[in-house]
């Protein structure tokens, strides 16, 4: 037979000190002072309320916890000045707005924020230091008349390791206080163990936690041709027809709608449309080596009428296009109207005859795209739109073109001073391959640049280059003017002609 097991020894339980019972707050406060006076400084009082005068009856000094809290503060700050003085001036000194490197004023956010910060959690820990916290019992929780201290009882204790503690003398103490009772905190005597049952629940609870984890991780790892577990179904789950299916909503049972007749895909108007290009895509696709067009796709419906056949008006932010006419560079204008300088020029072929736009293309050059180039203006000439030519002319093309539009403007006399020999001039206006250049030529050599020269479809809006073409007509009309274009009656004076 085996032997049996030792009896384990009991030991008895451990004293934390005493604890005294009072039945209002005088009593209280008495009794604090005396046990103060004698000497003992590690006690606790327990109230139902806030009790004035408490801390100093129980010689509670006051807290260090606001020098803490100073001390963080101020490390706070120095870090975060720090901090910054470092990465703006020493490591990566950028300049910002043409602030100094160590701009001291503009720190000050940052060093609040961490300042904040710093005294924040130095303060929450080290009252939870200071106080020993986090504590999950205490021994004066073993006294069945301690629950009446949130009630109607006060209740004083003095802590066994306060190093002036002594059993009877403490005992006796607060007797003479004129305690109702007086008993000794001791250690609680129920047993340690934590039972098997609940030791295996716990197990269980932690077990049943993982479970979603790990169908989670199940499911992000593999695959599955089923569809999702949905919570909420209306994102997942809508009231709607997808492409390529059914319906009986419309007569054809299709879903897939056809656009409106003559309509096209936002944003590309200006594939399609000359007065953005400066030449007509349809006719250089019937052109022999001409780029094909990027047609419309006219979704119209046989027996359909048209927008225009049927009476409709089509919108156009453009203003409307003029009429042709039939004049030459040499004929006067017939009215004050028609006086502005460029006008016949735009509105005529080199030859001088009238042209339709985008009629027959010129030879192409060498290196020169083969477009039907517009002839004639694609939107309504007018005196606001010779002022609004000259305007953007004068801002963006006479600094190199010069004012007069001879290629002398003052980019390329600094340039042609300086002498460094890679300059090239800016094209001469005047020069008779220019002149003989259809409107919508010079209109997309502005749009997309030539040579050195830079697009300004970023700088200029379709209308202002336009504009700017009509004036570079006007210049080229005044710099060249024929003894026949002055009107019969004109006095003319000798004056040199610019150059």
């Amino acid at each position: 037979m085996s032997d049996p097991k030792p009896e384990k020894k009991v030991a008895p339980p451990k004293a934390f000190g005493w604890m005294a019972e009072y039945e209002d707050e005088n009593q209280l406060l008495d009794a604090a002072r005396k046990v103060r006076d004698s000497g003992y400084t590690r006690t606790d009082a327990f109230t139902p309320f806030p009790v004035h005068g408490i801390d100093e009856a129980l010689g509670i000094k006051p807290t260090v916890l606001p020098w803490f809290t100073l001390c963080a503060g101020a490390t706070g700050t120095t870090v975060a000045l720090t901090m910054q003085w470092w990465m703006n001036a020493v490591d990566y000194p950028y300049i910002i707005s043409g602030k100094p490197f160590a701009s001291w004023p503009a720190f000050i956010p940052v060093a609040f924020e961490l300042t904040v910060l710093f005294a924040a959690f130095t303060t929450v820990f080290a009252m939870l230091g200071l106080n020993g916290l986090p504590k999950f019992s205490n021994p004066v929780f073993t006294n069945p008349k301690f629950d009446r201290f949130s009630d109607d009882r006060f209740f004083l204790w003095v802590d066994s390791r306060d190093k002036y503690f002594n059993s009877d003398k403490v005992k006796s103490l607060l007797t003479d206080t004129g305690a109702a009772t007086i008993e000794e905190v001791r250690e609680d005597d129920s047993p340690t163990e934590i039972p098997k049952p609940l030791i295996i629940a716990i197990l269980t609870l932690i077990l049943i936690t993982l479970i979603p984890g790990a169908i989670i991780l199940n499911m992000r790892a593999s695959k599955s041709g089923s569809p999702r577990f949905h919570v909420f179904f209306d994102m997942d789950f809508q009231p709607k027809k997808k492409t390529q299916t059914r319906t009986t909503l419309f007569p054809d049972g299709r879903v897939q709608r056809p656009p409106v007749a003559g309509t096209i895909a936002r944003g590309e108007l200006e594939l399609t449309d000359p007065y953005y290009l400066g030449y007509d895509p349809e006719q250089t696709a019937a052109l022999p080596g001409g780029a094909p067009a990027q047609r419309l796709v006219s979704f119209q419906q046989e027996g359909q009428a048209s927008e225009a056949d049927q009476g409709g008006e089509k919108s156009d932010e453009r203003p409307p296009a003029p009429k042709p006419r039939d004049t030459n560079p040499g004929d006067a204008p017939a009215s004050a109207d028609a006086q502005t300088p460029s006008q016949p020029e735009a509105e005529t072929s080199p030859a001088g005859g009238a042209e339709e736009p985008g009629a027959e293309a010129a030879p192409a050059a060498a290196g020169e795209p083969q477009y039907a180039w517009l002839s004639q203006f694609p939107i309504s000439v007018d005196e606001k739109l010779f002022a609004l030519g000259k305007q953007k002319f004068e801002h963006n093309c006479a600094v190199c073109h010069g004012f007069g539009g001879y290629g002398d403007g003052l980019v390329s006399q600094r340039a042609l001073n300086l002498g460094q020999g890679y300059w090239l001039q800016p094209t001469s206006l005047h020069e008779d391959r220019i002149q003989q250049q259809p409107v919508g030529r010079i209109y997309y050599t502005i749009t997309h640049g030539k040579g050195k020269m830079g697009g300004y479809a970023a700088s200029l809006n379709p209308k202002e280059r336009w504009a700017v073409v009509l004036y570079v007509r006007a210049l080229q009309r005044s710099q060249n003017a024929q003894q026949e274009d002055v009107p019969p009656g004109t006095a003319l004076t000798s004056a040199p002609v610019a150059e």
